[in-house]
């Protein structure tokens, strides 16, 4: 939802009132620009997007845009939040952003070795450069460098004002043009077809290392490019999935070769309290993913997680989730459909290697491991198990693995000593989704897929791995939505 004309109109008349009281930006040509002094400015919460020029013209140029949400009739609503980024990377491909939640306060500037990742700072942009907060009281401004400059200005032109929203809708309708139709359970039939489709790609999967027998091992050997997404336990919430899919360009990367989208395993089986025994958002998310799979073979992979399996040793809140799984399965799609599954779970991958990074679903193995082990691990079920299985070591889990444990990795694998290393399985707090080095360990990164307010994801930009964390959305409801009227 675009703001109304009225508080477009009252906005601009408030900024400019302020611009007559203050000083303006001369070297900026937009109407109404205000150089930012010593002295804390706020202005009304923003209803149009606005520029920030940080340093001298031409500066570095930021835009601030509401952080728009689809409801459920997929029309977009503000979240309340803002969100800062490079107007020349953000629309054009996979890149980063901040984010200014309401209610706190962002300083930009090099100081902070997050912000110089996703933001890419040039050199004339201070160590702390300019103070942003966000209140029921506006958006107050203040200058932090004692000598570089810093200017805001509206962007009022109609193509300013509703990109986002534009960008937005783009990605929906994308989604659209990939699945042709409301996300619902297949017909039976349709969906052993589907599957059995799958289990074809992956017997002859791209980049997999295969065994002396000639059979798809378990070790993906994946080229530095395209980019990795990289995407934690999902735990059934299909509409985690889709806010990824329709954000961040990340579904035109598929398309155009660009990226990979690598799902670390555990998509099935939900650990939302209460929930643990309902399966049906399983079976759509697993439809979901081989979709994705048939329509992009070479560029979308999951690695197999504890979850994915019938085993009774899988359980959440005392609820046996393998064994229900099974015997959903068998009740709503047949004994054959079951028995496929299997076999899918038989085939996937469980460790992915780049030059760049190094993925699985629970962390590096604690014992020997070789690269040939990883390849012929049907025969090596104690490292199958500890790939799948294995925690962060803490002081409530001292069995677990350790800095230790990923430099043995990193040296079987045959990379870099700092190569990042990209694992779900041990969401490390109720109130996160990405952990960087976690554990105290550099370059050892947890993702979390499931929780019920944010999906996080790790991408690469031009040169760095990028944490990215995006509001979670009604977007099952709302992509149908969009396709039965489209």
């Amino acid at each position: 939802m675009v703001p109304k004309r009225n508080a477009r109109k009252t906005f601009l008349q408030q900024f400019h009132s302020l611009v007559q009281e203050m000083e303006g930006c001369e070297d900026v040509d937009l109407s109404g620009s205000l150089r930012l002094g010593g002295e804390k400015v706020r202005i009304p919460a923003p209803t149009l997007p606005l520029q920030i020029q940080l340093g001298a013209d031409p500066g570095y140029r930021l835009h601030l845009y509401p952080e728009l949400r689809f409801d459920a009739n997929a029309e977009l609503q503000p979240s309340g939040d803002y969100l800062l980024f490079d107007p020349e990377e953000y629309f054009s491909g996979i890149s980063g952003f901040l984010r200014l939640y309401h209610g706190e306060a962002l300083t930009l500037g090099r100081r902070d070795q997050l912000q110089r990742r996703l933001l890419r700072y040039p050199k004339l942009v201070e160590d702390r450069h300019l103070r942003l907060k966000l209140s029921p009281k506006g958006l107050a401004l203040k200058r932090k460098s004692a000598r570089a400059p810093a200017c805001i200005a509206p962007l009022t032109a109609r193509v300013a004002r509703e990109r986002m929203a534009r960008w937005r809708r783009r990605q929906l309708g994308r989604l659209h043009g990939l699945l042709r139709g409301p996300l619902e359970p297949l017909p039976d039939s349709a969906a052993l077809a589907l599957i059995e489709q799958v289990i074809a790609l992956l017997a002859t999967e791209p980049y997999r290392v295969h065994t002396a027998a000639g059979e798809p091992g378990g070790l993906l050997a994946l080229p530095d490019r395209p980019s990795p997404i990289f995407v934690g336990d999902l735990h059934a919430r299909v509409d985690n999935l889709l806010v990824v899919l329709t954000q961040s360009g990340f579904l035109e990367a598929l398309g155009a070769g660009d990226a990979m989208l690598i799902l670390l395993g555990d998509a099935v089986q939900p650990d939302a309290p209460g929930r643990e025994a309902e399966m049906e958002d399983s079976v759509l998310m697993m439809e979901l993913i081989f979709r994705l799979k048939v329509r992009f073979p070479d560029r979308v992979f999951y690695l197999r997680g504890n979850h994915d399996s019938f085993s009774d040793e899988i359980s959440k809140a005392g609820i046996p989730q393998g064994l229900i799984w099974e015997q959903h399965l068998i009740r709503s799609r047949g004994q054959a459909y079951r028995d496929a599954m299997q076999r899918l779970y038989a085939l996937l991958p469980y460790v992915a290697v780049a030059p760049s990074y190094i993925a699985c679903h629970a962390g590096p193995p604690t014992g020997h491991c070789t690269w040939q082990m990883l390849v012929e691990i049907a025969r090596h079920p104690r490292l199958a198990h500890q790939l799948t299985h294995v925690r962060l070591r803490r002081n409530n889990s001292p069995k677990g693995y350790g800095a230790g444990d990923l430099a043995r990795l990193r040296r079987c694998l045959g990379v870099r000593e700092q190569t990042p290393c990209i694992v779900g399985h041990t969401p490390l707090s109720r109130d996160e989704t990405c952990w960087l080095d976690a554990g105290g360990i550099a370059n050892h990164h947890v993702l979390y897929g499931a929780h019920p307010d944010w999906i996080g994801v790790i991408s690469r930009g031009r040169k760095h791995l990028l944490p990215l964390r995006y509001p979670t959305e009604p977007l099952l409801a709302a992509y149908n939505h969009f396709a039965r009227h489209a």
